[in-house]
């Protein structure tokens, strides 16, 4: 099966969620308090936070809000940042790391929050998300990562073999974290949603109104060329993520694109349902190249990983992810596969997301490495908090420098050899 990334129906939740009608894309001079650029979870957090306040936001999306990764992922909301809490307190020190981990702990709890607030109809479902262990190193790993988070305001339990077995229905992993305070939604839905209580607090969104240019101005913000007409911003949120490009290249050469692909069972039969992940916790796991995979409200199986084009499905990779899925849970070896989609994601090195005042009045927020949902919706609050004028030093995320990759002419080159290397230390049993 080969889909079509532009095409608004390739992905399950596409398939499963009522359609929205696009708003019209903007066709005249605009002036406002707020530029939002992209329509994915981040920049309609933004959006809705920026509205709420009171501020003038306009919201421009190239092609449909949630049409890029943010309607396209697995779904879960899985709370915290992968670095352990004593490579946080190095780096950022003890003071901003113990708020960084406050905050991100905090995340999965404050996006049900706005699930609650703005009745968002997104499937909500808090069944606590769990990191598998492969190998006794994992295992070891994963053993002292539930007692450092726990002993910095973490939730965590840490599950043997027996007890991985009874909340996963399957003995493939040897150990595992339960992350208790996470969960899921529909990914696509809770787009839509976001936008929906965007646009109720005020903001103007713009589908199909891509942004073909910034260009700072000197008393802050910038202007905006957008279907060819003149956007005059006092501030500016970009919120491309892995499709930033040419927008604004030093962003662009700051993380790498990672294909991600994922595959769905059509409803699974009751019986088979009630055998397979008994917790409905959603499942990942330590490996550096790793799987991820849920049942979603319907009973559908989905199974995600990397893959080889952010284009469209390839055969080989469909088939990887069926393999994978199988080899975690054998029951499924006649299951029908449905739904097969991919997408784009942004990675930084350190699997740190990242927030920047790249100008005066121009913020950004990108680089999820794989939990953009929970975390895109509470970092777009920050940015708006950063708009409004919150001193970047008392913002719950650290404002660091933009800083481009040093290998960035070669990143491609650079991410397959890396690919390549995790691979290696996966098979070898090394913990993330």
């Amino acid at each position: 099966m080969q889909n079509d990334l532009f095409s608004p129906t390739a992905s399950m939740w596409a398939a499963t969620t009522p359609q929205r009608a696009a708003t019209p894309p903007l066709a005249e001079p605009l002036s406002v308090d707020a530029a939002v650029i992209g329509g994915g979870i981040t920049g309609l957090s933004a959006a809705l936070h920026l509205a709420e306040a009171g501020q003038k936001v306009a919201l421009f999306e190239a092609y449909e809000v949630g049409h890029r990764a943010s309607g396209r992922n697995g779904g879960q909301v899985v709370p915290g940042v992968k670095p352990t809490p004593g490579a946080l307190i190095r780096r950022f020190g003890q003071e901003a790391a113990q708020r960084m981990m406050r905050f991100s702990y905090a995340n999965a709890d404050y996006l049900f929050e706005l699930v609650e607030r703005h009745r968002i109809d997104c499937s909500p479902s808090r069944n606590g998300w769990i990191q598998g262990a492969f190998s006794s190193a994992s295992s070891a790993y994963l053993k002292r990562r539930a007692a450092e988070l726990n002993a910095h305001g973490g939730n965590v339990e840490f599950l043997d073999a027996d007890a991985m077995r009874a909340a996963t229905g399957s003995s493939f992993w040897p150990a595992g974290l339960r992350e208790k305070r996470a969960g899921a939604v529909h990914p696509l839905a809770f787009s839509r949603g976001l936008a929906r209580a965007a646009a109720q607090a005020g903001a103007t969104l713009y589908d199909h109104s891509a942004v073909t240019a910034i260009t700072p101005t000197s008393a802050g913000g910038a202007i905006l060329q957008v279907n060819g007409q003149a956007v005059k911003a006092r501030h500016v949120v970009l919120a491309t993520d892995a499709y930033t490009d040419r927008l604004w290249p030093a962003v662009a050469q700051s993380y790498v694109n990672v294909a991600s692909a994922q595959i769905a069972t059509d409803p699974l039969p009751e019986a088979l349902q009630r055998l397979l992940m008994p917790l409905r916790a959603g499942i990942s796991e330590t490996r550096k190249i790793t799987y991820y995979c849920r049942i979603d409200p319907a009973g559908r199986f989905v199974i995600g990983g990397r893959g080889h084009s952010a284009e469209h499905l390839d055969p080989s990779t469909r088939e990887q992810l069926r393999r994978a899925a199988v080899t975690r849970f054998p029951e499924l070896a006649d299951a029908v596969w449905s739904h097969g989609w991919a997408c784009r994601v942004g990675m930084t090195l350190d699997d740190l997301p990242r927030v920047h005042l790249l100008a005066p009045g121009i913020w950004t927020a990108y680089g999820y490495c794989g939990r953009g949902v929970a975390m895109g919706t509470a970092l777009g609050k920050v940015l708006a908090q950063g708009i409004q004028g919150k001193p970047a030093a008392q913002l719950d995320y650290p404002v660091t420098p933009l800083a481009r990759l040093p290998f960035y002419p070669a990143r491609q080159l650079g991410a397959a050899l890396a690919i390549n290397w995790y691979r290696l230390r996966d098979a070898l049993g090394y913990p993330a």
